[in-house]
């Protein structure tokens, strides 16, 4: 009996105690928080009943004073003084339509603005007693019940003239239009702000709010919260005390089965390795291959009885045999290997060999590292390296001109002036002007390119960030016959960006696509929220990229524009990448170009 508990215990997963212990866990906090959940229900509908007694007891009573006080009004703020003084009762305001207080049990708030007209709408007080949790003043929460006050109901009369007349409770004169509503008999009672009659009357709608205080509710709903918690604990601590005992036991039966998974995923993780891995034993037949080397080497290389001098190069094997003989293994030898399609690519070898804690020869082991994307990344590297430096040198250069071109600029100017209007020679001072600033704009984007990126992030409103580089475009879009169209979320929040900068890159990009439509055409944007921040589209209708420019447009230098310098559009993607997002061509084709930028709402400066 004893071995076969063992056994059956040795055969429970671990999982199965991990998965019943966190059940039990649920289960525990289900049951408080749906205690907890109860409880605050049943406070809602206890304070939610007493209040709706006291709007009725209170309504009672003014009917009760408009009855007993003919020709003097209901004493209401006597009324409200007296209900107020009961135990857990804050506040008792009545407010006319617009939201003013026109009693209340706070006099000094009479005549202010207790709620908003449009607060007041939104919450649609009705003959039906509504609730809701709100801070008071009273540094406390308030459960504030409200209904429409209708102390008496009114009916109509109709006079010998076949006129209908509103009659309150009592009819005639002792109308609530008639009575001083608020006043008492004399001095007692009297408000600090006397309404005028229009506030509250049989024809008005006046509302009650009662604020009650929720301190002793909540007390009681804590101390059971309390309780609850302390036997949930206490529960769930004898639960998992037992399931972790079990779990040890479980654990210690089950050591020599983990020793084997061990094994099994060690081999699982060498099997699926990015690298090509051949082991073969000491008569040099293979005993384990990879996928990858199965793809990297031949599909069919893994036969029985095949021998690695088989599958492998001569340079390899000849790594291996100097492994044997030095007895020291080879760590990121490079060479190249042929693939089976012909294709050679950069190879990185590593050759160790297999022995026992007896110094037992049990075999090799090959490893080969495919070198082909840390090539790329190099070349990439390198590429950016130079590009650096051409940029260097190009600002040197770029100031230098600069200056001698604002003297040519100013000769240029003059000269011409000298000359009549039509003339021959104001027509060349004038060209020489427009090239001096083309050359001067070139010398400026090779400048923005050469130095660093500096960004100063502030919070953004993109819409407005959006229309304002739009209109600085609108005029040289309607003259290139280019309608605008955009659409930005309605819901858009404030992003830390550089508004300057991203200015710069909206406007360059409306100016391509403006450029891109010769015979007019669509430039749409549009703005909103996606995963990773924010998301603007700028789309044209123009006859897009051609396939051969798609994967080059972003390089310094590189353009298809006869005047253009092939700065712009790696401006706009370092400025980009300045503030932590992306850019690209979504798509482009003869039906226009895209270019999606994405910045995270929060980005961080990039270098």
């Amino acid at each position: 009996m004893k071995n076969r508990l063992k056994s059956y215990l040795g055969n429970v997963s671990p999982w199965i105690v991990i998965g019943t212990s966190l059940i039990l866990v649920a289960v525990v906090l289900t049951l408080a928080f749906m205690n907890y959940n109860r409880e605050k229900e049943y406070t809602g509908r206890v304070l939610s009943e007493k209040g709706t007694a006291l709007i009725r007891a209170f309504e009672a009573g003014t009917r009760t004073g408009m009855m007993g006080r003919l020709g003097q009004g209901a004493n209401i703020q006597q009324l409200i003084d007296e209900t107020a003084a009961l135990p857990d009762i804050l506040y008792i305001t009545i407010v006319d339509g617009d939201g003013r207080v026109v009693a209340s049990s706070e006099k000094n708030t009479i005549g202010s603005t207790f709620i908003a007209p449009a607060g007041l709408k939104r919450l649609s007080p009705s003959n039906s007693t509504k609730w809701r949790v709100m801070d008071s003043r009273h540094a406390t929460e308030a459960f504030e019940v409200y209904k429409l006050f209708a102390p008496t109901q009114r009916r109509l009369r109709h006079d010998s003239h076949g006129t209908s007349r509103h009659m309150g409770m009592m009819g005639g004169r002792n109308s609530w239009r008639d009575n001083n509503f608020f006043s008492g008999h004399g001095g007692m009672g009297r408000m600090h702000s006397r309404p005028d009659r229009r506030q509250i009357n049989g024809d008005g709608r006046t509302f009650i709010f009662i604020g009650m205080d929720m301190t002793p509710f909540k007390a009681a709903i804590n101390e059971d919260l309390s309780l609850t918690l302390t036997m949930s604990g206490t529960l769930l601590l004898l639960g998992l005390g037992g399931f972790v005992s079990l779990f040890w036991m479980n654990s210690h039966l089950r050591s020599r089965k983990l020793l084997q998974d061990n094994r099994a995923l060690t081999e699982e993780i060498v099997a699926n390795l990015p690298e090509a891995i051949v082991s073969c034993s000491p008569k040099g037949e293979v005993n384990f291959i990879n996928p990858t080397a199965r793809q990297m080497l031949a599909k069919d290389v893994f036969n029985p009885g095949r021998t690695v001098r088989a599958i492998l190069p001569e340079n390899i094997i000849s790594l291996g045999d100097e492994v044997r003989r030095t007895g020291f293994p080879i760590i990121n030898s490079e060479m190249e290997l042929e693939k089976p399609s012909g294709v050679v690519i950069p190879v990185a070898v590593n050759v160790t060999e297999i022995r026992t804690g007896n110094s037992e020869h049990l075999g090799m082991v090959y490893m080969i590292r495919d070198l082909t994307q840390v090539r790329q990344l190099q070349e990439q590297i390198r590429k950016a390296d130079r590009l650096a430096a051409i940029g260097q040198l190009a600002a040197g250069v770029a100031h230098e001109v600069r200056n001698p071109l604002s003297s040519i600029k100013g000769y240029a100017t003059y000269f011409g002036s000298l000359f009549p209007e039509d003339s021959d020679n104001r027509k060349a001072a004038e060209v020489m002007t427009t090239e001096v600033e083309r050359l001067n704009r070139a010398i400026s984007e090779l400048l923005e390119m050469a130095r660093p990126a500096d960004i100063k992030l502030r919070e953004t409103d993109v819409k407005t960030l959006i229309e304002s580089s739009l209109r600085l475009v609108s005029q040289e879009a309607e003259s290139a016959s280019v309608s605008i169209e955009t659409d930005v979320a309605p819901d858009m929040p404030r992003i830390t960006a550089d508004p300057d900068r991203l200015a710069q890159t909206l406007i360059n990009l409306y100016i391509n696509a403006i450029q891109a439509m010769p015979e007019g055409g669509i430039l749409g944007v549009s703005a909103g929220l996606a995963e990773q921040g924010l998301r603007i589209t700028v789309r044209d209708t123009g006859g897009g990229l051609p396939g051969d420019d798609f994967s080059r447009i972003f390089d310094p230098y590189y353009t298809t524009k006869p005047s253009g310098t092939g700065l712009g559009l790696a401006i706009v993607q370092k400025i980009v990448e300045a503030h932590g997002g992306t850019i690209e061509v979504e798509y482009s084709g003869t039906q226009g170009t895209s270019f999606i930028i994405t910045i995270p709402a929060s980005p961080e400066r990039q270098e």
